[in-house]
């Protein structure tokens, strides 16, 4: 008798309901089950817990830049400090703690700023025991990963005054007080960002956040009902620097409180669901410096997007999954003379991209603009090309997760062409979505045998295998989780056995980070269904 088994998640923030881990068991004793991860949320930490899975070699002692004298072997305590802080960067806090411990020489190196400029504590939970032994540490600390709002309130204990980016996932909990008392005591802060589901945040947050953060350039929140004209307004008029806001899954936004927001350049109302269109686009095609506008998951009308389009300095906007803009019965014919690229299911996305993110592109249309004295016009530049990624991912998952019919056709391609990005929040975003847009049907753990080949014979293999070599553990995650449920695929699983993939994830499964460690004991447990497979797994027992 055929059996399908429902695990919960491994830790008290997997109760998320879009990560599963899924078993899958036949009758056949012989025949082991299939794990799949559906709907997965980004978890991990970003650096390695081991040199090994960087893919950087072994280096002999004679070839590390230090002579052994004659007569007397090299020892490890002679190499040059540059050498040493160099390992230290490959490994995270919680493995460079353990490497400062060997000697009272590695202990100073161990401490140096430079290697405590950023920290992702996503995987961890901030008790005053960790605030504690960090807080020596973290004087000079530039960027920090949170996960959970009630990790938020232990920020403080860091003493990082000069803290210029903050990043929190899974913010359900984080209410008006905690963010408040953060961001007053971290005056600093450049960029802001907070996901998912933010709301017990209100608008009364964000005029706090606008008086104490006068330096703030980027601020992106996720899932806060209702948004008023005031605190959008205190935002321009206290942050004067402001060029990119979010606020991502909100119920409602004035959109009138825009008029005075003419350093803006990136705005992203994603799943915003009660937008007066008529009165948004009027606004926002006046705004004088907007380059990029991401309205996916919204019901934008054809009329108000023509409008928005007539923005003077707009490249890009970004319209995945809205419905009234997909109907047949009302096709949208975007006007040819205009340099605007729209990223939507009825334009060729994969154009759009290359036009966007290719730096001979940005060369090429910078030297047309100079000999037409054009200026800045126009120009497709490495910021338009980086928030286009950025938002991009974000709508490739949200969209994964609920299956919508948007990604179908062109989304395969995108979520590879985004695998390969520099930015490693849009590496993680990418894989998670291909995680989770094989699965196609959640309680049955199905597969779809199609979307998976394609992904196979699009390079997907190749390109996760490359970011399960990294040295970050939230890359890792993401993509030991998407070989794991595309590996359910038998064509599949023979082609990731036969690039190596087999001894990658045993590598990542001794990982001390859990989750790392989970998802790559997955995808071995999906490989080894196969008697080939199981041949080849027999000599890499998990330690």
């Amino acid at each position: 008798m055929q059996m399908t088994q429902i695990i919960g998640g491994a830790a008290d923030d997997m109760s998320n309901k879009r990560r599963r881990n899924v078993n899958v068991a036949v009758d056949d004793q012989e025949q082991q089950q299939a794990v799949v991860y559906k709907k997965a949320r980004i978890t991990s930490s970003p650096t390695s817990s081991a040199a090994s899975t960087c893919g950087a070699p072994a280096v002999p002692a004679t070839e590390s830049g230090v002579e052994s004298d004659a007569g007397r072997d090299a020892h490890w305590t002679s190499l040059p400090d540059e050498t040493v802080l160099g390992l230290f960067n490959l490994l995270n806090h919680r493995d460079r703690a353990s490497l400062a411990s060997v000697c009272k020489g590695w202990q100073v190196l161990g401490s140096s700023p430079s290697l405590w400029n950023s920290l992702d504590l996503r995987s961890h939970s901030l008790n005053s025991e960790m605030v504690s032994a960090l807080a020596g540490r973290c004087s000079n600390l530039e960027a920090l990963k949170f996960r959970r709002g009630a990790s938020a309130s232990s920020i403080v204990g860091l003493q990082a005054k000069g803290l210029r980016e903050l990043s929190g996932d899974c913010c359900s909990q984080l209410s008006d007080a905690t963010l408040s008392m953060v961001v007053a005591r971290h005056a600093n802060l450049e960029s802001l960002l907070l996901g998912s589901d933010c709301e017990r945040v209100t608008s009364e947050a964000l005029k706090v956040i606008a008086v104490c953060c006068p330096k703030l350039r980027r601020l992106c929140v996720s899932g806060v009902l209702k948004v008023e004209r005031d605190a959008i307004q205190a935002l321009f008029q206290h942050c004067k620097g402001l060029t990119e806001l979010g606020f991502l899954d909100s119920h409602t936004i004035d959109e009138g409180a825009f008029g005075g927001a003419s350093s803006l350049r990136f705005l992203s109302v994603a799943g915003c669901r009660c937008i007066v269109w008529s009165t948004a686009a009027h606004w926002w095609s006046k705004l004088p410096n907007l380059a990029g506008l991401d309205v996916s998951r919204t019901d934008i009308t054809p009329t108000a997007l023509m409008q928005v389009l007539a923005g003077p300095e707009l490249r890009v906007v970004c319209a995945l999954n809205c419905p009234v803009l997909e109907e047949g019965s009302n096709p949208v014919t975007l006007p040819s003379s205009k340099k605007t690229v729209v990223l939507a299911r009825f334009t060729d996305v994969m154009e759009g991209l290359d036009a966007l993110l290719s730096p001979s592109n940005w060369k090429e249309e910078a030297g047309s603009c100079a000999r037409s004295r054009c200026g800045g016009r126009a120009r497709a530049d490495s910021e338009v090309a980086k928030w286009t990624e950025w938002m991009l991912s974000h709508a490739v998952l949200k969209i994964a997760e609920c299956n919508a019919p948007s990604l179908l056709k062109q989304g395969i391609a995108m979520m590879l062409r985004l695998v390969q990005s520099a930015q490693e929040d849009v590496q993680e975003r990418a894989a998670s979505a291909l995680a989770t847009f094989v699965v196609v049907d959640d309680e049955n753990a199905t597969v779809d045998s199609a979307r998976a080949e394609a992904v196979m014979n699009g390079g997907g293999i190749a390109l996760l295998l490359g970011l399960a070599k990294s040295c970050r553990e939230g890359v890792q995650s993401e993509a030991a989780k998407a070989i794991a449920n595309l590996s359910v695929n038998t064509e599949v699983a023979k082609r990731v056995a036969l690039e190596g993939g087999i001894s990658i994830l045993a590598g990542l499964a001794r990982s001390r980070n859990r989750w790392v460690a989970e998802e790559a004991a997955g995808g071995l447990w999906n490989l080894s269904v196969g008697e080939e497979h199981k041949v080849r797994r027999c000599g890499w027992q998990l330690r």
